[in-house]
């Protein structure tokens, strides 16, 4: 055996080790992420659902309400407001909401479990950043993104989701609200 062969399986040696760890570390990092879908490893205080007070809405008013690290938007809507979503003009990205993330009761024009009440995450889908409520539609506060009073995106220039709805229940009187996120 040469020299220049025992060099070359000494650097072949190498490479197999390090090809070796390598992939012992992307092994390790996929079973982490499986791990982490599998069992939730969240504190029970991050688990558990959230409840807001609602202040006194008026009619087609907005307020984002906020705990922890989370963000939502409520808003009352007007018999108006209501029957102008019910139409579903054409300027929706995704008006029926098939690629939108909802719970089943919010599969309706209106996205809603009460006509009268709107409730989603206080985050626009486009850069993630809060909304603001404008005369007509919801606007991302530094992004492209608008908004129906349904959460169903605009169109324009750039294609992103309507915003999504938690899964909640109101009290009786509408004065508190429990998300379950």
């Amino acid at each position: 055996m040469s020299v220049s062969e025992s060099t070359r399986d000494k650097q072949r040696g190498k490479l197999r080790r390090l090809l070796r760890y390598f992939l012992l570390a992307v092994a390790a990092a996929v079973t982490y992420v499986l791990f982490d879908f599998a069992i939730d490893v969240r504190p029970p205080a991050i688990q558990a659902s959230y409840r807001f007070s609602v202040p006194a809405l008026g009619i087609d008013e907005a307020r984002i309400l906020r705990q922890d690290n989370l963000s939502i938007l409520v808003m009352r809507r007007s018999t108006a407001t209501i029957s102008a979503l019910e139409r579903s003009p054409a300027a929706l990205q995704d008006a029926d909401s098939r690629y939108s993330h909802q719970p089943d009761y919010a599969r309706n024009p209106l996205r809603s479990r009460h006509p009268q009440y709107f409730v989603s995450y206080g985050t626009g889908t486009d850069l993630g950043c809060g909304l603001e409520v404008l005369d007509s539609s919801l606007r991302e506060i530094c992004g492209s993104a608008r908004y129906d009073f349904a959460g169903r995106a605009i169109e324009a220039a750039n294609r992103f989701q309507n915003l999504s709805i938690p899964d909640y229940t109101f009290s009786d009187n509408f004065n508190s609200l429990v998300v379950r996120p």
